[in-house]
């Protein structure tokens, strides 16, 4: 994928959706911990949330009463830095959020460990503001 749009324009919903059709075959409705996967989420509370990731690249750690609890790699601002704790998996708490699965749009595209660092610096967030 990557090969075929070095040069090319292309915009960040573009890249999103070709990136979210590669993982298709790997996709799920039930994320399971230790792995790392990206999803359309929509918070309950999104009005009250100063910021949130409309697209996160989660590391899930555990789950608390059916949501889970993961590390959204996005909130690692600089990819040195994002490169870092993806190869120790030693994120930031900054990064934590818990996430109900049922506000994601039923799918969670499972990114397998060999892909992880590359999909890492891809511009795939969506971040929103509430000011």
């Amino acid at each position: 994928m990557v090969e075929s749009l070095k040069g090319k324009k292309i915009s960040n919903s573009s890249l999103r959706e070709e990136v979210f059709n590669l993982l298709l075959d790997d996709a799920t409705e039930s994320p399971e911990t230790g792995k790392y996967y990206t999803f359309e989420y929509d918070p309950k509370f999104a009005d009250k949330l100063k910021e949130w990731d409309e697209y996160p690249l989660v590391y899930v750690m555990e789950f608390k009463k059916n949501n889970l609890i993961g590390a959204n790699i996005h909130y690692i601002r600089g990819t040195n830095s994002r490169l870092k704790a993806l190869n120790n998996k030693r994120f930031p708490k900054r990064t934590y959020r818990q996430y109900i699965p049922k506000r994601a749009d039923s799918l969670f595209f499972e990114i397998q460990e060999s892909e992880v660092q590359l999909l890492s610096t891809l511009p795939l967030e969506k971040f929103n503001y509430n000011r």
